[in-house]
């Protein structure tokens, strides 16, 4: 497994990043997601970008808890890649770009305790999203619309994310990363998805819901972290599971199927030598920022531009910005907080720095 490079993870991150800020232009552009290419499939291509970011970081996180040197130094590790952009855009949304947008008064918003409240809840996990009543991006469509005051539509996956960190501990603390007793990680994984399966629709709590929609995921990059170690990924066989994508589509078991079917040809691409992805592996990995802004950026442009344009020139608007602040949040908070990491010996350095979050 160490001797396997995986140079394509920050593109196959970066264009699930790019899928939701996407899905969302249509959201926020036009108040539904109807009209996204995607939606006919049973969900949007900002769904199935969140699957795909959790199959690699079920991968990845696996592949880094094999490589800590204890349970102190995997959080540690964790921490430094979530917490910082995670804490910095939440505080920026907040202060920086809400302000502008509040119903009653700029200086008034910023000294409200209750907004920071809203904003601690949101960085300490206890809510799946950044909202606030007294701030209004555009007019609201009916008493019923909550998009106007809606900061941050995204963040209900980062404690989900954080939930996989759980799973991946207890594993380890278990001693079930690697190894022979990696089977048994498997056969809990698996599971997991069949609980998800059985239960996930059949739950009224929406975090635990929530979990259970996005577990199957993180599970099947947990069991592909163990099937690489023994088996010879093949083109053909990646080429085959994308293909049973098209009746999965014409059948309507899609979203349900998305993961068992793309987790093997994603990271068959991850470590495929292409060319042109490899010229995304540049070192500056804005994947994570771009989900982190992408929903703050695009309702601003809402904001300025107002309503009437379609999803498509919402995206096309909203992604060159997004990918912009994403780059400064690289460059500004998240190497840095990287270079924080403590080196440990026999550590691949192409898994450590491909191991990411919403990662």
């Amino acid at each position: 497994m160490s001797s396997v490079r995986y140079p394509n993870f920050d593109v196959l991150r970066l264009v699930a990043a790019a899928s939701v800020v996407f899905s969302h232009a249509f959201l926020i552009a036009t108040g539904s997601e109807d009209t996204e290419p995607l939606h006919q499939t049973g969900s949007s291509a900002g769904v199935y970008g969140v699957f795909i970011f959790f199959i690699l970081s079920g991968f990845l996180v696996t592949e880094s808890a094999k490589h800590s040197a204890g349970l102190s130094d995997y959080f540690r590790k964790r921490f430094l890649r979530i917490a910082p952009a995670f804490v910095v855009s939440t505080l920026l949304v907040t202060y920086v770009l809400c302000p502008p947008f509040a119903i009653d008064s700029t200086a008034k918003f910023i000294l409200d305790p209750k907004v920071l409240s809203t904003a601690m809840q949101a960085i300490f996990l206890h809510s799946d999203g950044l909202y606030f009543a007294d701030v209004a991006f555009y007019p609201p469509s009916s008493e019923e619309d909550y998009l106007p005051g809606l900061a941050n539509g995204v963040l209900w996956t980062i404690r989900l994310e954080v939930a996989g960190y759980v799973l991946i501990a207890l594993l380890m603390a278990s001693s079930l990363v690697k190894g022979r007793r990696q089977i048994f990680a498997v056969i809990i994984a698996l599971g997991i998805v069949g609980l998800s399966i059985m239960y996930g629709k059949a739950i009224s709590a929406q975090w635990i819901s929530q979990l259970l929609f996005v577990l199957p995921s993180f599970c099947c990059g947990i069991v592909m972290n163990w099937l690489v170690q023994f088996h010879k990924l093949r083109g053909w066989i990646a080429a085959l599971f994308a293909l049973a994508l098209v009746p999965a589509v014409h059948f309507q078991i899609l979203p349900e199927t998305f993961c068992y079917l793309t987790a093997y040809p994603l990271i068959w691409l991850g470590a495929a030598n292409i060319k042109p992805l490899a010229w995304f592996s540049s070192g500056s990995d804005i994947s994570y920022g771009v989900y982190l802004y992408g929903w703050p950026v695009t309702q601003v442009i809402r904001a300025m531009v107002g309503d009437g344009l379609s999803g498509y020139e919402m995206a096309a608007l909203a992604l060159p910005g997004t990918a912009l602040i994403a780059y400064l949040s690289w460059q500004l908070v998240e190497q840095p907080a990287l270079r924080l990491k403590k080196t440990v010996p026999n550590v691949t350095p192409t898994i450590e720095s491909k191991v990411g979050s919403l990662s």
